[in-house]
C-alpha cells in the first residue's frame, strides 16, 4: 500500500554529500519540523517514480507531499568522486525534482519565479548597477591586449559562467594560451578591491550580515576564512532588496568588497543558491531557521 507523506513537512533533496543540506535538516529537526529527505549518494539512490498526469510523485512506497521544499544542485558527490559519473547524476536528479517542484505552485519553494537573468554574471551585474548599487569597473574580454592595458597587482579576473576562483590577472596570464591574440573564451575582469569583504543573506523578510576575514583573494580557495556576524546589516540591503524584488528572488547572498578609494562597498555578485552551513553555525542557526519558517509557514 502507498502511503502519503504528512503534508507540513519540509522536503529537502540534493546530495546526500552536501553539508548545507545535513545542516539545514538538523536545525528543522531540532525545530520540531517534520522533514522528508530526498537525497541520492554515490553507490545507491532512492527508489523514485513520478506519472506525470496521474499524481504526485513516490519515494519507495510513500507518495511525496511538503508544504515547502528546499533543493540544492549536487556538486560534493563530483568533487568527491570526480570519475563516478557523479555529475551526470546530480543533473538528472536535480532536473526531475526540480521539474515536478516547479510543476506544484502550492509547495513553498525560494526563488520561483526568479527571471532567467539570475546566475548570469554580467547581466546581473548591469541589473545591479540599475536598481543604484555599486558595481566594480568591468571588461569582459578575451584579447590579450585589451589585458595588457591593466596594471598588474590593480586588477582580478573571473570566469562569465562561474564555477572557479578569482584569480589575479597575473594568474590568469600565467595559466591561459593565447592563440592570435585571443584566450579560447572571454573573462571578466574588475578592479581589484579589498577588505573588508561582507556577504548578506536574504531570506524572505530576513536579512543576515556577515564579515568574511582571509588572506586570499578569493576566500573559498582554503576552508581557512574568519566568519564574523554583525550586528547591523550594511545600508546596501535595502538596495540589494530592490534589486532581487526586480529579480523575482526571495532567497540569496550578496558578495560585496571595498573600493579603496572611497571605502565604500562594492557589489560582486549575487547566488540564487549559496552555501550556508558555516555562517548558519556561527549565528547558532537563526539563518537556517529563517530559510525553514519561510518555507513552512
Amino acid at each position: 500500500m502507498i502511503k502519503s507523506a504528512d503534508d507540513g513537512c519540509l522536503l529537502v533533496a540534493g546530495g546526500e554529500l552536501d553539508p548545507n543540506l545535513t545542516r539545514l535538516i538538523e536545525v528543522a529537526k531540532s525545530q520540531g519540523v517534520r522533514v522528508c529527505e530526498l537525497r541520492h549518494g554515490q553507490e545507491d539512490s532512492p527508489q523514485f517514480s513520478w506519472h506525470l498526469t496521474q499524481g504526485k510523485p513516490r519515494i519507495k512506497d510513500r507518495v511525496v507531499s511538503a508544504t515547502g521544499a528546499f533543493i540544492r544542485y549536487d556538486v560534493f558527490g563530483h568533487l568527491s568522486y570526480p570519475k563516478s559519473g557523479a555529475s551526470k547524476r546530480a543533473s538528472g536528479w536535480y532536473q526531475t525534482l526540480y521539474g515536478w517542484l516547479l510543476s506544484q505552485p502550492d509547495i513553498r519553494l525560494f526563488n520561483r519565479q526568479h527571471l532567467p537573468a539570475v546566475g548570469n554574471k554580467p547581466a546581473m551585474l548591469l541589473l545591479a548597477q540599475q536598481s543604484g548599487l555599486l558595481v566594480p569597473d568591468t571588461l569582459i574580454t578575451n584579447e590579450a591586449e585589451e589585458l595588457g592595458k591593466y596594471s598588474m597587482g590593480n586588477a582580478i579576473a573571473k570566469p562569465v559562467a562561474g564555477g572557479d576562483f578569482c584569480y589575479s590577472l597575473e594568474e590568469l596570464y600565467s595559466s591561459v594560451n593565447f592563440r592570435n591574440g585571443c584566450a579560447a573564451m572571454p573573462a571578466i575582469v574588475q578592479n581589484r578591491l579589498v577588505a573588508p569583504e561582507i556577504r548578506i543573506y536574504i531570506v524572505g523578510d530576513s536579512a543576515f550580515a556577515f564579515e568574511v576575514r582571509s588572506q586570499h583573494l578569493d576566500y573559498r580557495v582554503k576552508p581557512d576564512a574568519e566568519i564574523i556576524p554583525l550586528t547591523t546589516v550594511p545600508e546596501e540591503v535595502e538596495l540589494l532588496r530592490k534589486f532581487m524584488a526586480t529579480l523575482k528572488m526571495d532567497f540569496g547572498a550578496a558578495d560585496f568588497k571595498t573600493d579603496p578609494k572611497t571605502n565604500q562597498l562594492v557589489f560582486l555578485e549575487l547566488n540564487s543558491s549559496p552555501m550556508f552551513v558555516r555562517f548558519d553555525i556561527e549565528v547558532n542557526g537563526s539563518l537556517c531557521e529563517a530559510m525553514i519558517q519561510t518555507l513552512i509557514a
